[in-house]
């Protein structure tokens, strides 16, 4: 039998939450149609839509226009020289466009040439111009001024035998650092009241968290290695028979690998540097003591560090094939292993090289550096520390080892006159394209760059353009 006022109950209950729901879906009705009214709100797609295709256009790598734009004839013509009658007087012009020099580079060897100087008494010399030269840097030209035709011979004569192409110089520089971290820390425990039964007591020092180690390891240097390790021994908590002999043992083991492989290409006779710079934040442990208990407090900060790596080369090149380097490296690292914790740290090395002669093409360790440091303490009781076995539980061990090598290596090269923009643009564009959007199969590079299709006659046999 049901009783009546609960099932009342009950029915006015669900009434009442179907008038709510009911309620609430016809204030999001009157809501949607008032923000409808009030704004426009765009859909959702369209707005999908719209992001695609602004990425899609801010990513793209559209060719300059003027890329195949001929060479004004101008600069073409030969070298024109000229006689005029200025003031009544004969002299002769020449008008020299430079090929491979700037004009204010050739300027000076003219005047070096073919200035006449004078020495005075003290020294000094005065020099003495019967000529003119006048260089423009917007159109990169010379025009020599002379007396007779005979000098202008002579000018063009020294600027047809020195304006050459000069050499430009592609310099590879592989930079190679090892480094490895090992530690093998041990340290021992020890309280044992009553020993044989003769009131006999072999304990350590007492301190605030506890029973110190009576032979310690690393964490005399190190105090955050206190704070973890697993400890494995014997602990009986009886009063007045305790016995507690633990032993603390780690390894600890670490490597760094940095690899740093910059390219230059400079012209002979000038410098060149290329610079890459992080500022890189580095967690350090400060210790205090002094606190509760007289126990030690680890507090951690962070700090910012630049990390820079540059290369910076002057070459030179001779006519024997060879060419003299004059360099400048620095590579930085924040991720090497140090310490029994194997915290990270950071690293700089620095190598100058004055004057390295190498053959071009050929490779030249201009730089290396072999480091090994080897540290091991044994703390404990004479005699005891010596026996085997014995001596995992009356001494501690603290043993460190570090090796670092470091090479630099240079090979400079004669360097090509260019790429075409087409085949830099679409390696940059694969570069930074996501896999769906790279040529499946056969598809150039070219191909999907600009939008057309494929050439089915067309096969590559590398799908990165970059790589040779």
């Amino acid at each position: 039998m049901c009783n009546p006022a609960i099932t009342f109950r009950v029915d006015r209950m669900r009434g009442t939450s179907r008038i709510r729901i009911r309620l609430l879906v016809a204030i999001l009705a009157v809501a949607s149609v008032v923000l409808q009214g009030c704004h426009s709100w765009p859909e959702e797609r369209d707005a999908a839509i719209e992001t695609e295709r602004v990425f899609d256009e801010v990513s793209r790598i559209e060719p300059p226009s003027d890329t195949v734009e001929p060479w004004p004839a101008a600069y073409r013509r030969p070298p024109l020289k000229s006689m005029q009658i200025v003031g009544g007087v004969e002299e002769w012009k020449l008008i020299y466009f430079c090929q491979h020099h700037k004009a204010e580079q050739l300027k000076q060897i003219v005047h070096e040439q073919f200035a006449a100087r004078l020495f005075n008494q003290a020294g000094q010399s005065t020099a003495i111009q019967n000529y003119t030269v006048t260089a423009e840097p917007a159109t990169n030209q010379l025009v020599v001024r002379c007396a007779a035709e005979q000098d202008v011979d002579a000018v063009l004569e020294i600027l047809d035998a020195t304006d050459l192409p000069p050499i430009q110089v592609r310099l590879d520089c592989i930079v190679s650092e090892l480094s490895a971290s090992m530690t093998m820390d041990r340290e021992t425990t020890m309280l044992i009241e009553n020993l044989f039964g003769e009131q006999i007591t072999l304990s350590g020092k007492e301190g605030a968290s506890g029973m110190l180690p009576a032979f310690p390891g690393a964490s005399l240097r190190s105090p955050a290695r206190e704070k973890f390790g697993l400890k494995i021994g014997v602990s009986e908590p009886l009063t007045g028979h305790q016995v507690q002999v633990l032993v603390d043992l780690l390894v600890s083991r670490g490597y760094l690998k940095v690899l740093l492989n910059p390219t230059l290409e400079v012209l002979n006779g000038q410098t060149a540097r290329i610079e890459s710079k992080q500022h890189v934040p580095i967690q350090s442990i400060e210790v205090q003591t002094g606190g509760f208990g007289e126990d030690t407090i680890l507090r951690t900060e962070t700090e910012y560090y630049d990390v820079i790596d540059s290369l910076q080369v002057t070459p030179q090149v001779f006519a024997d094939g060879s060419v003299s380097l004059e360099t400048r490296v620095q590579m930085a690292s924040y991720l090497a292993p140090q310490g029994v914790t194997q915290t990270q740290i950071v690293t700089e090395r620095v190598l100058t090289s004055k004057n390295s002669r190498i053959r071009l093409g050929q490779s030249l360790v201009i730089g290396g550096l072999r480091r090994t440091e080897k540290r091991d303490v044994i703390r404990g009781v004479p005699i005891l520390k010596d026996i085997p076995l014995l001596n995992l539980l009356f001494s501690g061990r603290d043993a460190e080892e570090n090796v670092v090598e470091v090479l630099v290596i240079l090979t400079p090269t004669i360097s090509t006159q260019g790429r075409p923009y087409r085949e830099i643009a679409d390696m940059i564009e694969y570069r930074h394209s996501t896999p769906t959007g790279r040529p499946a199969g056969n598809a150039r590079p070219g191909d999907w760059a600009d939008g057309s299709e494929p050439d089915p006659d067309a096969r590559s046999d590398r799908e990165d353009p970059s790589q040779p």
